[in-house]
């Protein structure tokens, strides 16, 4: 625990290097008849961040959506919460929804359940593009069916739309993650302590949810990481297929014209997760340490 403490300043700081080199890396290569590294250019950029950092209120950014420059600050915040509230909400619903169908699917016969798993299989290897594309063509030919629109495929002019973009976001990771729980349900349904609760009369459904969904949850969180990645690369997917001038699609068109405000963007992502990932495992670590002290 201790280590710990004292190794997550290091972490971050080395992690805070790292995207500040990465900020100018759109400089340092350039194509003339051959491949070539410019470290002048390089440096500069890195030269020219570093003085945007210490004069904020100088760097605008250029929104695709109407081609007119913004203060960075609280135009990317602004871009920052929606984007946010897109992301959080789909994470939420795939965790849940995951750890639904995972606790459902482990009640199946054998037999169901072996259908299931290839099914789930084949949704794992669609591409998220088609599965998004697929959803708003659903959405369409229900329009053309009944004249209705239940849910708005396209961001038009300032509105903003949540529902389908977040259900689309929700959906690509879900694959992934029931595959997860159900390895993880299965590894801990070959331990003693389930047979002897079984032993104790208890039932399929309360072993599965108190016993063995308890101890998922802790290897469930190293996961966590790894997921958050998929679901904020598939974000801005959702951002340029739903036409949102959101904040990924933001940080991809700074990247090379603007390498400061794709330094703040990357921060405003890192710092913010970091805190919460950190603060999680220290948490599960004294948790977890405090088990094996009582046992």
């Amino acid at each position: 625990m201790r280590n710990q403490l004292l190794w997550l300043p290091v972490q971050f700081t080395l992690t805070c290097i790292g995207l500040f080199l990465f900020s100018g890396a759109a400089s340092l290569l350039a194509y003339d008849h051959e491949l070539i590294i410019h470290m002048a250019n390089y440096i500069d950029s890195l030269k020219g961040v570093s003085y945007d950092m210490l004069h904020p209120q100088s760097i605008f950014i250029t929104l695709e959506a109407n081609g007119k420059a913004y203060p960075i600050f609280p135009m990317l915040l602004q871009l920052f919460g929606y984007s946010l509230v897109l992301l959080l909400t789909a994470f939420l619903i795939s965790i849940v929804s995951s750890a639904f169908i995972s606790y459902m699917s482990m009640l199946l016969p054998r037999r169901a359940r072996r259908t299931f798993l290839k099914v789930l299989d084949l949704l794992d290897s669609l591409p998220d593009v088609l599965v998004v594309v697929l959803l708003q063509l659903l959405i369409i030919w229900l329009f053309k069916k009944t004249n209705i629109l239940f849910l708005d495929i396209y961001k038009i002019g300032e509105e903003k739309i949540y529902v389908l973009p977040i259900v689309c976001l929700a959906i690509m990771p879900i694959a992934f993650l029931v595959k997860n729980f159900l390895f993880q349900l299965r590894e801990e349904g070959d331990k003693p302590y389930v047979e002897f609760s079984f032993s104790k009369g208890f039932s399929k459904a309360y072993t599965v949810w108190v016993h063995l969904f308890r101890n998922v949850w802790i290897s469930f969180y190293y996961h966590i990481k790894p997921i958050f990645l998929m679901m904020l690369s598939n974000l801005l997917i959702i951002e340029i297929l739903f036409n949102i001038n959101g904040f990924m699609v933001a940080l991809l068109s700074v990247a090379t014209s603007k390498p400061s405000a794709f330094f703040i963007g990357m921060l405003m992502i890192y710092i913010p997760f970091f805190i919460v990932f950190s603060a999680g495992q220290l948490l599960l670590t004294k948790t977890i340490g405090a088990g094996e002290v009582e046992a």
